[in-house]
């Protein structure tokens, strides 16, 4: 069965998470699909909670209390803010007193859920019908980082290059040109992991609308995990991969909580920027699909504009110089933006884009609106 949006996204989030036992990631998985049925129960797609997992006290530090009615009746719930916050969630419900001595059966799935099993739903074949799943969930977990729509060398298919996207920090320490998180959205996540995100979302709208136009695009990603590649190393992505458009994306934050807007950042010519126009002209082509989506999706929008680098926090922003990209005079460029989608810390975008029960929607409108602005771009290039 082929699986929906929902379901890729809990999977491509699940790939590239750190936890303690890897080899229990597809029974979980697996798990997850049974209990949330493919990831289309209310339960999932309105508070991305996919393990039916019920409020503890234990859970505050990822998750919310909300009332829902399941088939055995009203109770309190495990509400999430993202699919990363259900995935910790998770094994953080695991560490409670019931399931203690999971870890010492955490060798084969088999003997995992077999011994979960019945404390998690104690109905008989439960652990079977996981294991049912096991090899659809293991599927799903296949991708890899870096992806292709179409084959450059059909007849009828438009070539549009290669774009690199970069997913802003990442893991658990600050390292040159890169620090490992900044900001916190007003509902607890953090923004390495919305970049992440909103990247995988990004990269999957732009290949599914590259195919539906018979255009062939290369998406390569700077990080598709938890982790922190250097600036010089992301910046590098575009060189190595030949690459024709560099996005950054990140979100902004500040302790003022009624701040909100978006903004888009482009090399100030004062930071040695050696293809000045063409990396204007590429930022106010996503920003303007930014802010008319964000728009689309709420009045209060803010429109922060298109700003030289020199206008950011820091001054400079150390992934879009031109020498770290590859870029040398008299040949042809990378162009390069950097976007910052919204102020997480302002509740009603965390309730927009984070929290809320549109959350995922809202996303998807955004970055399908950044994809389509991509594609125009790329294909007005020389």
């Amino acid at each position: 069965m082929p699986a929906n949006a929902l379901l890729q996204k809990l999977a491509n989030a699940y790939r590239g998470r750190n936890i303690s036992h890897p080899q229990l990631r597809g029974v979980t998985l697996a798990q997850w699909m049974l209990e949330s049925g493919r990831a289309t129960s209310e339960l999932a797609t309105q508070h991305l909670n996919f393990g039916g997992l019920k409020w503890r006290s234990e859970m505050t530090p990822h998750a919310t209390k909300v009332r829902y009615k399941a088939h055995d009746g009203e109770d309190d719930y495990c509400k999430f803010a993202s699919v990363e916050a259900f995935i910790d969630g998770y094994w953080a419900f695991l560490a409670r007193a019931p399931y203690k001595g999971w870890e010492e059966r955490a060798g084969t799935p088999q003997e995992f859920i077999r011994f979960i099993g019945p404390i998690y739903t104690p109905s008989a074949g439960y652990a079977d019908k996981v294991l049912a799943l096991l090899a659809e969930a293991e599927g799903l977990l296949g991708g890899t980082a870096d992806a292709a729509a179409g084959s450059p060398d059909a007849v009828g298919i438009t070539n549009l290059g290669t774009i690199v996207i970069d997913p802003g920090h990442g893991g658990q320490k600050t390292v040159e040109g890169s620090s490992w998180n900044n900001a916190t959205s007003f509902s607890g996540v953090k923004e390495k992991d919305l970049t992440l995100d909103f990247c995988r979302i990004l990269r999957t709208e732009l290949l599914a609308q590259a195919q539906k136009a018979n255009e062939h695009v290369d998406v390569v990603m700077t990080r598709d995990s938890d982790v922190n590649p250097t600036g010089a190393e992301r910046a590098g992505k575009a060189a190595s991969s030949n690459a024709k458009l560099f996005l950054c994306l990140h979100f902004n934050g500040l302790d003022d909580k009624s701040v909100r807007g978006s903004e888009t950042f482009y090399r100030a010519a004062e930071n040695g920027n050696l293809n000045l126009q063409d990396d204007i002209a590429f930022a106010r082509d996503v920003h303007s699909a930014l802010i008319g989506a964000m728009q689309a999706i709420d009045a209060g929008a803010k429109d922060r504009g298109v700003k030289p680098d020199t206008k950011s926090g820091p001054g400079k922003l150390g992934v879009l110089n031109d020498g770290s990209l590859g870029n040398k005079a008299g040949a042809k460029m990378c162009r390069a933006a950097y976007i910052e989608v919204e102020f997480i810390t302002h509740p009603e975008v965390d309730k927009l884009l984070v929290s809320g029960p549109n959350a995922f929607a809202n996303r998807t409108t955004v970055m399908a609106a950044v994809a389509r602005a991509i594609r125009h771009h790329m294909k007005a290039m020389p």
